[in-house]
């Protein structure tokens, strides 16, 4: 019994549609490898902890599923790009323990992609050259594994290179507008020689410069071998109190010919200082007679660069009254008196011992300065005034009988 015709109709019309159904001609199945790896730090001491960082990359830089659709009339094909899957990415230790290894489920990585992947690891008790390795599980593909080599304290991979420190001396501070010494020891703790080593000094602020060369030059430093570079650097009386770095930049090369380059820095601890003096010392009254009461007052000024707190100034003077006078805070560049309430129980001239004490940041500091008093024993000005009287009129007589008088007048 044949099938009727509606029964034929549909039959051909589903095998029309199954012949056009997409069908892969050709897939480029993409993998991932690792382009690049780093240890920090590179050598890592017994128990000391430390991050391992990977760089994933899909290999393909255009992996592609290609599909061609045809039909009784037509074919078309289309170029789908394929990413890379990966289920996860863990690390086993290999002796070295790892803290966090393990990363699941990361998701698809385009073709050409890459992701950075880190570890934290921790050292173990050992000394020696271990190897973690990355375990990649990708999706339809094949996984990898990938071995890390990580230094424990070992010189296994740093003796064919030089290693230089540099070891700083430095004031443990600087007063504004003085000059200091700043002591820098490179050491070659390597087992190869470093040559062409270059140190550079760059002050990142103007307020200090450099007195000595900005620029040393060390032709070769051997293992083991220590170098000394004593620099000189000057400052300005206003600069910026705080840490100042100053940066230094060193360069070297290595046996293969290639350059190192290191920086560090110099924290200059600038510290201002207060510095104290007499600007002025006054009387009122000005002129002081025995028996008088008076003040004396002393302006000290403050001529460094930091603030003098708790200024307290003090007299040694065999006059009676307040011989203390407290006066507080003295700012930088600024001046204030200090008042003394006196009687001026004897006369002449008095010698006293002025003593100014004050703190700032170094501690409490004192400076003594001795000065001089003059005490008038009384009140002399109508004596002087008569004796000039005196003076006048005998003066006056003696010009007339001299050469006024003339001979044979008669007067005597």
């Amino acid at each position: 019994m044949w099938p009727s015709e509606s029964n034929i109709g549909l039959v051909a019309t589903l095998l029309l549609l199954l012949f056009c159904i997409a069908v892969p001609a050709a897939a480029s199945v993409p993998t991932v490898i690792i382009t690049d790896y780093q240890v920090s730090p590179s050598v890592l001491i017994p128990g000391e902890e430390g991050i391992v960082t990977v760089t994933v990359k899909n290999t393909a830089d255009q992996a592609t599923l290609t599909q061609s659709y045809s039909s009784d009339t037509s074919a078309t094909t289309t170029n789908v790009a394929i990413n890379a899957p990966i289920d996860s990415i863990t690390m086993v230790g290999k002796g070295i323990e790892v803290i966090s290894g393990g990363y699941s489920r990361v998701g698809e990585l385009g073709p050409g992609q890459s992701i950075p992947i880190s570890f934290l690891i921790r050292a173990p008790k050992e000394t020696g050259v271990y190897f973690p390795e990355v375990w990649i599980r990708v999706s339809d593909a094949k996984s990898l594994k990938f071995p890390i080599p990580v230094n424990v304290n070992s010189e296994v991979l740093i003796q064919q290179r030089p290693r230089i420190s540099i070891a700083k001396q430095l004031p443990a501070s600087v007063v504004p507008g003085d000059d200091f010494s700043a002591v820098v020891v490179l050491e070659n703790s390597g087992q190869v020689a470093a040559s062409n080593i270059r140190l550079t000094v760059n002050s990142s602020t103007s307020s200090i410069t450099a007195k000595t060369p900005s620029t040393i030059h060390i032709p070769k430093l051997g293992p083991g071998e220590k170098n000394t570079v004593v620099m000189e650097f000057s400052t300005d009386k206003r600069s910026p109190l705080g840490i100042r770095p100053v940066n230094l930049v060193l360069e070297f090369q290595e046996p293969d010919g290639s350059y190192q380059r290191q920086g560090e820095t110099l924290g200059i601890n600038v510290r201002g200082k207060a510095r104290l003096d007499i600007s002025q010392v006054t009387t009122d009254p000005a002129r002081i007679k025995k028996g008088d009461q008076f003040v004396l007052i002393i302006r000290i000024e403050n001529t460094g660069t930091d603030d003098a707190k708790s200024v307290d100034a003090r007299i040694d003077i065999p006059l009676s009254g307040t011989r203390e006078a407290f006066v507080g805070k003295i700012e930088p560049g600024n001046d204030a008196p200090a008042p003394f309430n006196l009687q001026a129980d004897r006369a002449g001239d008095i010698p006293y011992t002025l003593t100014i004490s004050y703190e700032d940041d170094y501690g409490r500091e004192r400076i003594q300065q001795d000065l001089h008093l003059n005490v008038h024993d009384t009140d002399n000005l109508p004596m002087l005034l008569g004796a000039i009287v005196v003076l006048l009129i005998a003066g006056a007589g003696a010009y007339w009988y001299l050469f006024r008088r003339r001979p044979g007048t008669g007067n005597v």
